[in-house]
């Protein structure tokens, strides 16, 4: 054989072993990492475990003051998304709310998540069970806003859930302000001008009054000083103390007091409202005798569509003016919680969110207060675009529109959260009477105020150190 023909061979040999090395892919461990990269699984790779919440037969209790209609479907909508829980209404849980709730605890019998009406009622009764572990791990969380998601922490711990908020704004009269030949204010409008149309509009003769508010108080002491100074909330509170001392709050105090005096704020007494409406139990405001109403979005669903019905007026929702901090708008917040009890706190906390501020949950919401006829008179308590786009079709006044871009400004109230208020209260209204003495002129706001400070923060103090042992 001649040399050309063997190194043919011998070459064509060597591309055969080549080829064959190529295709069985070697033992180089590149070649390795290529097939473990490139070639199909041989085997299914193993499903992930679902916890036990999600596939084990569970029964939850929960217990609200919703809309039973909504309560209702809601509920369905939750099972239906969860197959393996069962949720029972607990109908025993009602008014007097935390009587009811207290009566279940002494028996065991609290349901697994519920309502409630004064969170530290709850702490202190050891009734709630400690979200934080559950709630930092959970995404949707972050949505919430800060001012919002800050409240109900004791000690580091978060025991309750905020559930939605309510807008503390005013609804005004449009007619009435028409009849008076006054312009209608703009949505951002000022303190100043509330005050001056109030004083315009009222002509107490005619029983015709500038403002009134809810439970019969205007409550500027509580509103304005956190609208002339970033640092401070509701009533003064900047997080850890009063200060009613603030010539803001004194100033408050003493503009609902002339308001009262000057019979521009809506007082009429029962026998009044007997003789001009027929009815002792009437509401001033939704006769059409109030041009400007603070009060809550919990009233909004229903006021405008009667008064317009009875030839009352046309009504708007305005949020609260502003002051020399900007619109600041007071926000009214109910809570929810789990007992501490429960035996399943993961499926628990998922109810306990989808009944109130998750997303999804507000979406279902949505569709369902189309299907039921409801309209919306509270708010999500988190910054979710969808749910706010999809809310703007159903909203009927033009100034909530306005109200819900200052929600990222808002202050919330403290009522049913704060150690101690309560308390407090009991002191001031029920032992010390000083606000029946400031309306009848006994006393004056400033003379006391340095005694109101230092109780009230004696009370929080020590409720707080109560709770944080």
């Amino acid at each position: 054989m001649s040399r050309r023909k063997s190194f043919s061979l011998l070459l064509a040999l060597l591309l055969v072993v080549s080829i064959f090395t190529a295709c069985t892919g070697g033992n180089n461990a590149a070649n390795e990492s290529s097939s473990s990269t490139n070639q199909p699984a041989t085997g299914t790779p193993k499903e992930e475990e679902k916890p036990s919440w999600q596939t084990e037969k569970i029964t939850l209790k929960f217990a609200s003051w919703e809309t039973p209609e909504m309560e209702a479907k809601l509920l369905e909508a939750f099972m239906q998304k969860h197959p393996n829980i069962t949720v029972e209404k607990d109908s025993s849980i009602n008014w007097p709310w935390t009587d009811s709730l207290t009566a279940a605890a002494s028996a065991g019998n609290l349901p697994d998540v519920f309502w409630v009406e004064n969170v530290p009622v709850g702490v202190e009764n050891d009734w709630l069970y400690d979200l934080t572990e559950l709630w930092d791990a959970d995404e949707e969380t972050k949505a919430i806003y800060p001012n919002i998601a800050k409240q109900a922490v004791y000690g580091g711990k978060r025991l309750a859930s905020p559930t939605f908020q309510f807008i503390m704004g005013v609804f005004v009269n449009k007619t009435l302000l028409e009849k008076n030949n006054i312009p209608l204010p703009g949505y951002d409008w000022t303190i100043d001008e509330m005050i001056d149309i109030a004083k315009k509009v009222s002509n107490p003769a005619e029983h015709i009054y500038g403002i009134g508010g809810p439970w019969g108080n205007l409550s500027f002491d509580e509103h304005w000083p956190a609208l002339s100074d970033v640092s401070m909330g509701n009533s003064t509170f900047d997080g850890e103390k009063f200060h009613f001392t603030n010539q803001q709050w004194i100033d408050g105090y003493n503009q609902k007091l002339e308001l009262r005096r000057l019979k521009v704020e809506e007082k009429m007494t029962g026998e009044e409202k007997k003789a001009v409406f027929g009815d002792e139990g009437a509401w001033p405001m939704q006769k059409g005798h109030v041009a400007l109403g603070i009060d809550g979005s919990w009233n909004m669903a229903a006021l405008g569509a009667q008064m317009e019905k009875d030839g009352a007026g046309k009504l708007d929702f305005y949020p609260y003016p502003r002051g020399k901090a900007g619109q600041r708008m007071p926000i009214v917040l109910d809570y929810i919680g789990i007992s501490s009890t429960t035996k399943h706190p993961e499926a628990a906390y998922e109810l306990m969110k989808f009944m109130t501020w998750s997303k999804e949950g507000w979406l279902t919401r949505l569709d369902l207060n189309k299907e039921l006829n409801i309209d919306i008179d509270k708010f999500p308590v988190a910054e979710f675009s969808e749910v706010w786009e999809k809310m703007d079709g159903q909203l009927k006044m033009e100034g909530v529109k306005a109200a819900i871009k200052l929600f990222d400004q808002a202050v919330p109230g403290f009522g049913k959260t704060l150690p101690g208020w309560r308390e407090y209260n009991v002191w001031l209204n029920d032992e010390q009477k000083l606000s029946e003495k400031f309306v009848k002129g006994e006393l004056k706001p400033a003379d006391k105020a340095k005694e109101m400070e230092d109780k009230a923060n004696e009370f929080v103090s020590q409720a707080m150190q109560r709770i944080n042992q």
